[in-house]
């Protein structure tokens, strides 16, 4: 969990992420999930002040379908044509004449040509490079606006389908937002077994956006509500019994655990990528090789998971690289080269090279049966590995290959069984009648 006063930090590093690189194809879109009343609005709006830029926030459990699109409405163009536009909802009618006039300012003019991009993006400056775009941002030339979607999970379905699109796409009935308006959304806890009444994201969905749980904290409240004038005599009881901060049901709590996906490393790699370029944005404190690496770490892990990113930075430090499945099976029956390796190897780094081999098999066992000499060399040479392994990870592979199937569905322990027989028996809790059974089919 993410304390409300890093939470704004780490939003304002993942939002400036998207205009310090060249990528068109990566949207970075944080999504704070938390309990009520702990100061999601507050959050952004911190972000927006720091930014010197503007919060615009979006009631989203308010909203009625069409309000946030626009309503339909005929009219004549000056050829005399009858045609049809969507009235904007207030905020996008005032970024808008914002772009405008931020185009005029900068002596541009409209290509005469340029019909693809329609009248309501004509005014739009997207050729700026990355340090263009900070540039203008420092200067107070541009000052951001960051639209916050509150309460995003709980609005009517309709309505539900409408932001998620503005969120994901940043586009509205053809308009795309210019790249000073970013995006924040703020859902509350979604869980089976949620005491909220919530609209429920799909993982694709969520994949889109990088997921930040954020909790209350009684130490920063206090300080908070001294800054603010809270009663002393509350503060002292807070302090004195932090657990009546907030409501700690676990059916208020986001157990949701985020996932590695192709998608989410390209959101990770822009903002790591980003950070140097980032730096006159923030303190000399929040620039501090501390800070900065407990920030990207908590970064990695809102998108990746914790397991993930924990092996990632381990990776930078390690002078010593897991081995591939190729490399483990280019060698001989008794893995002369390789077993020394192994077993000089980190815990993790063994985990690793094992779980290579296991993908390894799970898509290539089936057609190594057919060749019933080179299938006699794969299992020596899984003998010489297993013998390599610690009895930790000994035993951790053991049980992936018990849980593991082919490609073609079939059980990796029945086709291997002879190959970890002494060490599956040994090691794994079966039950008297599983150990029959699986001695009665060798």
């Amino acid at each position: 969990m993410i304390s409300v006063n890093n939470a704004a930090r780490l939003i304002k590093r993942a939002i400036l992420a998207n205009i310090a690189t060249d990528k068109e194809n990566v949207a970075i879109t944080p999504l704070i999930s938390g309990k009520h009343g702990i100061g999601k609005s507050a959050i952004v709006k911190t972000v927006a002040e720091e930014l010197s830029g503007t919060c615009i926030t979006i009631e989203g459990g308010a909203l009625k379908e069409g309000e946030i699109t626009g309503i339909p409405y005929q009219y004549e163009n000056e050829q005399g044509k009858t045609q049809f536009k969507f009235l904007p909802y207030y905020a996008v009618e005032r970024i808008q004449a914002q772009e405008k006039l931020l185009f005029e300012q900068a002596g541009k003019t409209v290509e005469e040509n340029d019909v693809l991009n329609g009248t309501e993006n004509r005014y739009a400056q997207n050729d700026l490079t990355p340090q263009e775009k900070i540039d203008l941002l420092l200067s107070g030339k541009v000052k951001p606006v960051i639209v916050f979607v509150d309460e995003i999970n709980r609005t009517e379905n309709t309505v539900y389908r409408e932001l998620m699109n503005i969120l994901l796409t940043k586009t509205v009935n053809g308009y795309r937002f210019p790249w000073w308006v970013f995006f924040v959304g703020a859902m509350n806890p979604s869980t089976q077994n949620s005491a909220y009444a919530t609209n429920e994201m799909d993982p694709a969905q969520l994949d889109r956006f990088l997921k930040l749980k954020v909790t209350s904290n009684a130490n920063e409240w206090i300080r908070y509500g001294k800054k603010t004038g809270i009663s002393p005599a509350i503060l002292q009881f807070i302090k004195q019994n932090p657990k009546c901060l907030s409501e700690s049901a676990a059916v208020l709590d986001d157990e949701e655990k985020p996932t590695p996906s192709p998608r989410g490393w390209d959101m990770v790699d822009t903002i790591l990528s980003s950070e140097p370029m980032l730096q006159p944005f923030f303190t000399a404190k929040e620039n501090s090789e501390r800070v900065v690496a407990k920030d990207m770490k908590e970064l990695v892990a809102a998108k990746l998971g914790g397991t993930v990113a924990t092996m990632y930075f381990a990776s930078l430090v390690e002078t010593v690289n897991a081995l591939t499945a190729e490399e483990v099976f280019s060698d001989d029956e008794r893995l002369t080269t390789v077993a020394p390796a192994i077993e000089k190897m980190p815990v993790a780094k063994r985990v690793q090279t094992c779980d290579a081999v296991l993908e390894y098999l799970q898509e290539n066992l089936d057609f190594l049966m057919l060749d019933t000499k080179g299938l006699d060399k794969t299992k020596q040479q899984l003998s010489a590995l297993i013998g390599a392994l610690d009895s930790s990870t000994k035993l951790l592979f053991a049980q992936k290959i018990a849980a593991a199937k082919t490609t073609e569905g079939d059980d990796l322990i029945e086709l291997l069984f002879d190959v970890f027989e002494r060490d599956l028996m040994n090691m794994l809790d079966l039950s008297d009648s599983t150990r029959k059974a699986i001695q009665g089919s060798k």
